[in-house]
């Protein structure tokens, strides 16, 4: 069995990864992505791609559409946000822009009617707030784009201090708890930390999102989606959440349907950013359509042909997808490729990723797969390779002596040499003996015919030492007068 030393996992934190987008600052595991049966692969489909802190930033910048769309009434960073209207008005993010406004038409005609019956000064402010607030929040809250705008500005608030929420800060301490316990790979508490920060509404998508992640490990796919799909519902254009719920129905339900209608949503909120271009890229490889894959990547370079990001991203799932190339042999613990259709697969992958970006990432990756091309000596012929080396030295010699016998030697020296060529097999081939327990065909045709030679050579160099024998002795009897 040869198994290259140097073959890894890939997909780095920044596998599928560095894109502008689908990261998170919590997440910065190993590589992970692929089964058990496949190459290298250390859990079954148990991770997506994570990555690092700079990444989630760009994501996060991403999101406020910068470029992408025509711009909002206001922007979000002109907006002086001091307060959090879901929170003091007790609306669910999860609403729509129509629940929302007849929930503060209720809640309005509730505080004005009480307004009314009360003759207590503080009591009366307390409801003039409460009021100004309800219609503050008709203002921002009932029209989807100056609601984006505002929901955006209420997470820049919050990150500047400006909103000062006692439970959030809670939420916010118990939502570190998850990252750091999902950190250490402590899932079950990183899961049930996650779990109390979501269901106390706290005011961060990443919540979700690492809820999600935590299912996704425990192998609840759907539950992992329901979080996704609850996350978009209060954070609608947040693009972790689209990457991330395309990528678990890609993986983790194998839906590629839903797959592809969540990457469609993903290049509809974001068509310049290169998350969703490489999240269908990454569709089109676990589909197992190479071709599109290879034509969807060349698309978007044509087009942003100093997008590094994207290149990056894309040539480190191709060379993660390659990983499915290698099989795992749970007896020696190792993984190897053993087929020469899989050899040439990966080799394919890896050279595109190369072409595509150029690191020391990529290019190990290639010599990794270039490894089980080179041939070694494999002694299975030795046998038959010394008994024809033997006879043909005996034939050839005595070629020298009656000319009839120097084609013999000269012959099965031809067979030896072929021998020798084919005992010269690359690693993908020795590597598909060890598995298989048998060789190929034409090793087979090649082995026979080998042995068989080195058989017949055997029987003629008897055959000749046996007629020898007897010229000799027939000699010896004429000389000696013993046949007369």
């Amino acid at each position: 069995m040869a198994s290259n030393k140097t073959m890894n996992t890939v997909i780095p934190t920044n596998n599928s990864a560095n894109y502008n987008g689908a990261a998170n600052d919590y997440a910065s595991t190993d590589e992970n992505m692929y089964s058990k049966q496949n190459a290298g692969a250390s859990s079954a489909d148990s991770a997506y791609t994570s990555q690092s802190k700079q990444t989630a930033t760009d994501s996060n910048k991403t999101n406020n559409f910068s470029g992408n769309k025509t711009s909002f009434f206001g922007s979000a960073k002109k907006m002086d946000v001091t307060v959090d209207y879901y929170k003091e008005l007790d609306i669910d993010r999860a609403w729509d822009e129509k629940t929302i406004r007849e929930h503060l038409k209720n809640m309005e005609k509730i505080w004005i009617q009480r307004q009314g019956a009360t003759n207590d000064k503080e009591q009366s402010l307390l409801i003039d707030k409460i009021i100004d607030n309800i219609r503050d929040a008709r203002r921002y809250l009932i029209r989807a784009a100056k609601r984006q705008a505002y929901d955006q500005a209420l997470e820049l608030a919050y990150q500047a201090g400006r909103i000062v929420d006692v439970a959030e800060e809670k939420l916010q301490t118990i939502l570190d708890q998850a990252r750091a316990y999902y950190r250490k790979g402590n899932i079950k508490l990183a899961a049930k930390f996650a779990e109390e920060a979501v269901a106390g509404e706290v005011n961060d998508a990443s919540a979700y999102d690492l809820l999600a992640r935590c299912y996704f490990d425990m192998n609840t796919y759907d539950k992992a989606l329901g979080v996704v799909d609850h996350g978009i519902s209060i954070f609608k254009t947040d693009l972790n959440l689209h990457w991330l719920g395309a990528r678990i129905a890609t993986i983790g339900t194998k839906n590629f349907e839903n797959a592809q209608q969540r990457i469609n949503r993903l290049l509809e909120l974001a068509p310049n950013n290169s998350i969703g271009h490489s999240e269908q890229v990454y569709l089109h490889l676990r589909r197992g359509d190479e071709k599109l894959a290879f034509q969807e990547i060349d698309s978007y370079i044509a087009a942003h042909p100093d997008d590094n990001n994207f290149k990056r991203g894309v040539a480190y799932d191709l060379d993660t997808y390659s990983n499915t190339c290698y099989y795992y042999d749970a007896a020696q613990n190792a993984t190897f490729i053993a087929d020469k259709a899989s050899y040439q697969k990966c080799l394919t992958l890896r050279t595109k990723a190369v072409e595509i970006f150029e690191d020391e990432h990529t290019q190990n990756q290639l010599e990794s797969a270039k490894y089980y091309g080179k041939k070694a000596w494999n002694d299975w012929n030795m046998p038959a390779i010394k008994s024809l080396a033997t006879y043909g030295t005996i034939f050839t010699v005595l070629g020298f002596i009656a000319e009839g016998f120097l084609p013999i030697g000269i012959a099965l020296y031809l067979v030896m040499g072929v021998l020798i060529y084919f005992s010269f097999r690359p690693y993908w081939q020795i590597n598909k003996s060890y598995v298989t327990g048998k060789a190929g065909k034409l090793e087979k045709v090649i082995s026979i015919a080998g042995d068989g030679t080195a058989r017949m050579a055997e029987y003629a160099f008897k055959a000749l030492i046996q007629t020898m024998s007897l010229i000799f002795k027939f000699i010896i009897g004429l000389a000696s007068g013993r046949w007369f």
